[in-house]
């Protein structure tokens, strides 16, 4: 008879609703997790999910030697292939020999015929300069911040529902009132924080494109990364309607648990 109940309850419309935004949780965590990747790996689509790329200015054309940046990797890009990794506590040596070791080593390069000459490894330290300043200096990642405050704010989520549900719970209403003030301010809190980053990196991303694009002697022309913009963006959208249902689900159960405790008596 429980189960018949449970089942029951389950397949109403209501209780479809009931476990909806459950779903969200999967999504918002698997968004973070690429957006803070981003050039961490050469796995599939990870060079892609970038904050800016940079290419000198006078070879942007002629050749594909391109760096990209993520919030905690960078990418290397030239004719033989791409190579990315961690750039946290690594000198710009050690990048450009892990990212361009062709180019660094001086030798041919046999797919096109070209040679290696000093103008390059000068560009690519440039480059690599560059672009760890801006990793370090401008695009900071207040995403990795959001994500903590999100995965905290889901766990305190079901100490708030358990909290409501028990029998006892107005017996400490200061517990109960610290339980839901600390979930909705993580919840809300990270909510707040991938605005922030996404709004940021928008902006900061486009205003260095632009500030490239019209200078005409400017040494490094940086292109915006589109990829990891919208994933941060859908990840605010999932999040605000994540917290918003939150005190829908808190409210459900505590009728729900009213209601069981009317038809049991």
């Amino acid at each position: 008879m429980v189960l018949k109940h449970l089942a029951k309850m389950y397949f109403k419309p209501a209780g479809l609703l009931r476990y909806a935004p459950y779903l969200l949780i999967l999504p918002i965590i698997v968004f973070h997790a690429l957006s803070l990747t981003g050039c961490v790996s050469t796995s599939p689509a990870i060079p892609n999910i970038y904050v800016v790329s940079l290419r000198a200015n006078n070879n942007a054309t002629d050749t594909p030697l391109q760096v990209r940046i993520g919030y905690f990797g960078i990418c290397g890009i030239d004719e033989d292939g791409t190579r990315c990794q961690a750039a946290t506590g690594r000198s710009v040596e050690t990048l450009a020999a892990n990212l361009f070791p062709d180019l660094q080593q001086g030798t041919n390069n046999t797919s096109s015929n070209t040679t290696t000459t000093p103008a390059t490894n000068s560009e690519i330290t440039d480059l690599i300069t560059t672009a760890l300043d801006l990793q370090s200096r401008t695009f900071i990642s207040v995403l990795a911040g959001a994500a903590v405050l999100f995965v905290l704010g889901a766990a305190a989520l079901f100490l708030f529902k358990r909290d409501v549900r028990s029998a006892n719970s107005w017996e400490h209403p200061r517990r109960s009132t610290v339980i839901r003030r600390v979930t909705y301010g993580l919840l809300f809190g990270s909510t707040a924080l991938v605005f922030a980053a996404a709004l940021a990196t928008s902006q900061s991303a486009g205003a260095l494109e632009y500030a490239s694009e019209g200078m005409s002697h400017a040494s490094v022309l940086i292109h915006a990364g589109t990829t990891l913009q919208v994933l941060q963006w859908i990840a605010f959208g999932f999040e605000v309607l994540f917290a918003l249902a939150v005190p829908f689900l808190v409210r459900y159960k505590a009728v729900a648990g009213e209601e069981e405790g009317k038809v049991e008596a």
